[in-house]
C-alpha cells in the first residue's frame, strides 16, 4: 500500500510538472529562427562613422546611446537601394547586417562612394544572424520579450558575438549575431531556456506590414516613405546631407506619402498560384490602389494608397478572382495622414 501510495503521488507530481510545462507552452513560447539570407559585413577604420554619415538615412550618432540601428541606402535619386541594420562593435568598427540576395551589389555601391577615406569594407561570411520572438495567436500584433529576463539566459553563452532588441519595434524580437558554426538555439537551450522552431519571422513580418530585404524592398523602385523608414526608426531629418537626401527631405516637408507598406490578407484558398511581380491591386471600380509586393501563402505584403483602401469596399488582385483584404498596422500612428497638412511627420 505504502508503494501504491508513493507511486501515486509521484504519477501526480509529474502530471502537475506536465502541466505546467504545457501551459508555458501555449502562453509563452519563444521561437527561434536562423534567418540565413541576412549576412554580415564588417566597415572599419579611421573615417568609418564619416563614411557612413554621409550614405545613410540615420544619425550614426545615435548608435552611441543605442545598441543597433536601422537605417536605409538610396541612391542619388532618392530612391530605397537597400536596408540595414547597424550594430557598433568601436568607434572604429562596425558591423553591418543586410540581405544576402543583393550583396555583390551593394559592395559594389560601398565601394563605389569610399573614395580616398580610409575604411576597410569586409564581408564576414562566418558570421549568422538569428532572431527570438514571441508571436500572438492575433494576425496583427505579437508580444514583446522582456530583455532583461532573456539577456540572462544570452550572456551564459560566450557563442554570441552581438544581441540587441530590433531597432524597428520590439515586437520583432531579438537580433542575435554570432559565429557561423554556433547552433544559437542549442546554445540557449542549454543555458535553459526553452525554444521552439516552427515559427516563421518572415511571416510576422507580414503580418506587421514590416518589409526587409530585396523583395519586399526591391532596388531603386520606392521611395524611403513608402517602406514605412519615418515610422521604424530609420531616418533622420536634423544630421545632414548623403546621398539622396534631397528627395527624403522633400517629402518630408513638402510632398504627400499617398502610398506605404500595409500586411495584405487573401482570402482563404487550398493553395495559391505564383502571382507576377509588382502584380496590380483594384477597388470594387476597378481603379488602381496598389500593388502587390510579395506574399507567404495567404499573408503579404502591399504598396497600397492606405486611405483609399480604407473607403473601398473590396480588393481584388488584377487578372485574378481572388479577393484581399488590406490591414492597417496597430503599431501605425492614429493619427496617420497622406494629407501634409494633416500629420506633421509625412
Amino acid at each position: 500500500m505504502y508503494f501504491l501510495r508513493s507511486f501515486l503521488k509521484c504519477k501526480s507530481i509529474a502530471n502537475i510538472q506536465q502541466t505546467c510545462r504545457n501551459n508555458f507552452s501555449t502562453q509563452d513560447v519563444i521561437h527561434i529562427e536562423h534567418l540565413k539570407k541576412r549576412t554580415i559585413l564588417k566597415l572599419s577604420g579611421p573615417d568609418t562613422m564619416n563614411y557612413l554619415q554621409g550614405m545613410i538615412t540615420n544619425d550614426v550618432k545615435k548608435i552611441d546611446t543605442e545598441p543597433s540601428l536601422y537605417s536605409l541606402l538610396l541612391n542619388p535619386k532618392g530612391r530605397v537601394l537597400y536596408d540595414l541594420i547597424l550594430y557598433k562593435i568601436s568607434d572604429a568598427e562596425y558591423l553591418v547586417e543586410y540581405d544576402s540576395t543583393g550583396e555583390d551589389y551593394l559592395h559594389k555601391h560601398l565601394f563605389m562612394y569610399r573614395l580616398r577615406k580610409n575604411v576597410k569594407i569586409e564581408p564576414l561570411k562566418n558570421m549568422s544572424v538569428w532572431v527570438i520572438y514571441k508571436q500572438n495567436s492575433d494576425d496583427t500584433s505579437c508580444k514583446n520579450l522582456n530583455m532583461q529576463v532573456i539577456s540572462k539566459y544570452l550572456d551564459k553563452t560566450d557563442k554570441i558575438i552581438k544581441y540587441t532588441d530590433d531597432p524597428r519595434i520590439s515586437c520583432l524580437g531579438i537580433r542575435i549575431i554570432s559565429k557561423s558554426d554556433v547552433n544559437v538555439q542549442k546554445s540557449l537551450e542549454l543555458s535553459g531556456l526553452n525554444l521552439i522552431e516552427n515559427g516563421s519571422y518572415r511571416l510576422l513580418r507580414y503580418k506587421l506590414g514590416i518589409g526587409e530585404g530585396v523583395l519586399d524592398h526591391p532596388p531603386g523602385n520606392c521611395l524611403p516613405f513608402e517602406t514605412n523608414v519615418d515610422l521604424l526608426n530609420g531616418v533622420s531629418f536634423t544630421k545632414g546631407c548623403y546621398i539622396g537626401q534631397e528627395m527624403t527631405a522633400k517629402s518630408n516637408f513638402v510632398l504627400s506619402v499617398r502610398k506605404r507598406l500595409m500586411p495584405i490578407v487573401l482570402e482563404d484558398l487550398n493553395s495559391y498560384p505564383i502571382f507576377p511581380p509588382e502584380c496590380s491591386i483594384l477597388n470594387e471600380k476597378r481603379r488602381k490602389v496598389g500593388r502587390l509586393r510579395s506574399h507567404l501563402d495567404q499573408y503579404g505584403l502591399g504598396l497600397l494608397k492606405y486611405e483609399e483602401c480604407a473607403k473601398s469596399e473590396f480588393l481584388e488582385l488584377d487578372g485574378f478572382d481572388i479577393k484581399l483584404k488590406a490591414v492597417r498596422p496597430k503599431w501605425w500612428p492614429s493619427n496617420l495622414k497622406s494629407d501634409k497638412n494633416e500629420h506633421i511627420f509625412l
